[in-house]
């Protein structure tokens, strides 16, 4: 158990010290200032690691029950490299705690007011490749995992920030408005959510 800790420790260390993609703006959260960053006593203020480390606990816990969501092919290959994990639900854990957190940042800044490709620091083409590849059904997370990873326990803002992105890419055409409703977009996600106990 002490090894799977380690490693876990490893990959929160790894995230800690993942190399900043430059910032188009001012970023809205500051940078801690070089004074405050060399006192140790302040650095549990300003890390963000044990809120990291509580959320992915929280995917461990429930991995048993997010395995069976997964077909048992898909478990077999997650499981036959575990280079820098000690066992599958380390891993299988890892990956979708990483994945939720990534889509669900991605999903909050396509509902932001502010430009998303610049809150992303992405070029517009690239946005629509990734704006199309959240959409595909084998590159969906289970529901469990973003509701697990979503910031409160009110469903309420996840669901909203999920059927605004639906709306915006799938019904956002000219020849798709005959289609666009609230009632297609709740049936659209409703699918979504139930492929897979999603």
């Amino acid at each position: 158990m002490m090894a799977s800790h380690t490693t876990l420790e490893e990959k929160f260390d790894e995230l800690q010290k993942a190399e900043e993609t430059p910032q188009i703006s001012a970023p809205k959260i500051q940078k801690v200032p070089e004074y405050l960053r060399n006192r140790k006593e302040f650095k549990n203020y300003y890390l963000p690691r044990r809120i990291a480390q509580d959320l992915h606990k929280k995917i461990l816990d429930k991995i048993d029950e997010l395995k069976g969501l997964f077909a048992e092919d898909v478990l077999t290959a997650t499981g036959e490299s575990l280079k820098g994990f000690s066992s599958l639900d380390e891993k299988l854990s890892w990956v979708l705690f990483i994945d939720g957190c990534s889509l669900l940042y991605f999903l909050a800044a396509m509902n932001a007011d502010d430009n998303a490709e610049e809150i992303l620091i992405i070029k517009l083409d690239q946005l629509s490749v990734v704006m199309t590849d959240v959409l595909l059904l084998e590159n969906q997370l289970p529901y469990l995992v973003l509701n697990l990873l979503w910031k409160n326990d009110n469903e309420t803002g996840l669901n909203e920030i999920m059927e605004n992105f639906v709306e915006f890419n799938l019904w956002g055409t000219a020849e798709n408005e005959t289609y666009k409703s609230e009632d297609n977009t709740k049936n659209f996600l409703k699918c979504h959510k139930s492929e897979f106990g999603r």
